[in-house]
């Protein structure tokens, strides 16, 4: 039995939790040991994932230690301590700061380590002299794994040759659901924070929502930017147009009787929601943000409409290109759902297979 270890800050409810929630489940299923760790005890309250119940978790501290140096070296040394005491084949860790931690505590140590890249590097790992140290420290991996191309060129060429672009999984009960076609609204989901770009979107609504009225947006997603979303609807007279649902479990049905599913970041790793969408097979518009995701995903403009960040008449012509046509509609939901059927779980997870187990 091949004993993997996987390491994260925490499970609460994001992108990259998600999936190491699936690779976990999937590991176990292919009949390996499973050991998550973990920075910080859950917080009571706080949502997390589920867990496989025959994962094993640990966790390094409680972010108790206020000194960002001093939390860091204990972290380090407890990760390189459990390291030690679990002698795993393999260790894979997700996001900036833990890929970081993971590759120094594991120093002379005889086990594969693999890091994955989950967002755009620039804003995960920095620019100027955190760049170059990072990708000085991203040496030590015996093999990382991008979301996207784009992401890739961040890092040195020795890095870019052990390495390989591995799309996210998306769950299977989103390929269970078909777009009916006969929803009235616009449906985004994502949490309330700057880097989605709903004033963006709210913007662009507004300019083509006296052309079609029976038609409102509908937000899905918490955070502390909802207040000043409200108020920014309220100056642009759309507050009656666009509602705002918090989060909800019951995604698959909510994307089946929407009438269109709208991204507006100014940057995303590989996106959840934009799959999950194309999966249930929605007609889909997205900002062409770095580092590359959508793009990746519409194959630059083949399976869904793309248009430049920050160009709010640019989506909302393309708002109107979709909304003024059932025909147009018809199309992206076919090309949607034909892209989608390369990301099944089952296709996802035996390239994680092969990075984490074969090589």
């Amino acid at each position: 039995m091949k004993k993997v270890l996987l390491y994260i800050g925490s499970m609460q409810k994001g992108g990259a939790q998600r999936v190491m929630s699936v690779i976990a489940d999937c590991l176990i299923n292919m009949d390996c040991e499973v050991v998550l760790i973990n920075d910080i005890i859950p917080v009571e309250g706080v949502p997390e994932y589920e867990i496989n119940r025959n994962v094993r978790r640990n966790f390094l501290d409680n972010s108790s230690k206020p000194n960002f140096f001093l939390k860091n070296f204990h972290r380090i040394a407890k990760l390189r301590q459990t390291i030690i005491l679990e002698k795993p084949d393999c260790i894979l860790s997700f996001l900036g700061p833990t890929n970081i931690r993971m590759l120094i505590s594991s120093i002379g140590l005889k086990v594969r380590k693999v890091v994955s890249v989950r967002n755009d590097p620039y804003r995960e790992y920095g620019r100027g002299l955190k760049r170059w140290i990072s990708r000085l420290v991203f040496l030590l991996s015996d093999f990382t794994v991008f979301q996207t191309r784009d992401a890739s060129t961040y890092f040195s060429k020795s890095v870019r040759q052990k390495s390989v672009v591995i799309p996210n999984p998306v769950s299977d009960e989103f390929y269970q659901h078909d777009w009916s076609g006969k929803g009235q609204n616009i449906v985004a989901i994502g949490r309330l924070h700057s880097q989605k770009n709903y004033p963006l979107l709210i913007k662009a609504f507004a300019k083509i929502s006296q052309q079609y009225k029976n038609t409102n947006l509908d937000i899905y997603g918490d955070g502390t930017l909802k207040e000043n979303l409200k108020h920014l609807c309220k100056e642009l007279g759309v507050s009656k147009r666009v509602n705002f649902h918090g989060t909800v479990s019951n995604i698959p049905e909510i994307l089946e009787n929407s009438k269109l599913f709208v991204m507006s970041s100014n940057y995303e790793g590989m996106p959840n929601a934009l799959m999950e969408a194309m999966a249930v097979g929605v007609p889909v518009i997205s900002t062409d943000c770095p580092c590359g995701g959508p793009k990746e995903l519409t194959d630059a403009g083949k399976y869904g409409i793309l248009t430049p960040c920050e160009d709010i008449t640019k989506f909302a012509d393309a708002l109107n290109k979709m909304l003024s046509s059932s025909d147009t509609l018809n199309c992206y939901h076919k090309l949607a759902k034909q892209k989608a059927s390369e990301y099944k779980a089952n296709i996802i997870m035996s390239k994680w297979y092969d990075v984490l187990i074969c090589n």
